[in-house]
């Protein structure tokens, strides 16, 4: 007889669109029903803290930051669940990753960007899109004209290697008011 699989849930979006908040509820339901959970987050990300997973609404828990997928593997104990914050940071292992532990009974819950600044697939969320048995896409209000945001617009110029901001940096655009950096930028 089978065991049963863990599930792959995303949650993708532009940015402010309520994905990390979303990650928290799930985090919170998973607590009040008593089940093991690991949180991660890319160790890049150090916008707001560099053990917290935190939203640009300022919910927050304690996670784990990490450089690679497989660190995950080796950081999640006995966790029955493992979320992950900025997903499209980690590398083309993280799918892999993500069927490993659903092989071992682990549900996997992921959030994420699933466009660059150029409006262009981010990293491996394409592939986990297509591993995952539920993908909610999160939109937000265009900045610019109040409909509805599914782009992220870049807003101050590229200097470096850093693609990660938040208020100030990015905001949410509508296709119609989004415009990508020059194409000869892109990473």
């Amino acid at each position: 007889m089978k065991s049963a699989q863990g599930k792959i849930e995303l949650i993708c979006g532009c940015m402010f669109s309520g994905k990390t908040e979303l990650l928290l509820c799930r985090l919170a339901n998973a607590r009040e029903h008593d089940i093991s959970v690991a949180v991660f987050k890319h160790a890049l990300d150090r916008r707001y803290a560099q053990d917290e997973l935190v939203s640009h609404l300022g919910g927050r828990c304690r996670a784990l930051a990490v450089a690679s997928a497989g660190e995950i593997l080796s950081g999640m104990g006995s966790a029955r669940l493992v979320l992950v914050d900025e997903a499209q940071f980690f590398g083309e292992d993280l799918p892999d990753i993500c069927r490993r532990l659903v092989e071992q009974s682990c549900d996997v819950v992921l959030a994420g960007l699933d466009r660059d600044a150029w409006g262009q697939p981010f990293g491996a969320m394409p592939e986990i899109a297509g591993l995952a048995d539920t993908i909610t896409r999160l939109q937000a209000e265009c900045a610019s004209c109040g409909a509805e945001a599914k782009f992220t617009q870049r807003l101050s110029p590229i200097m470096d290697d850093s693609m990660i901001g938040g208020i100030g940096v990015y905001e949410p655009r509508c296709e119609k008011c989004f415009r990508a950096p020059p194409l000869e930028l892109r990473r």
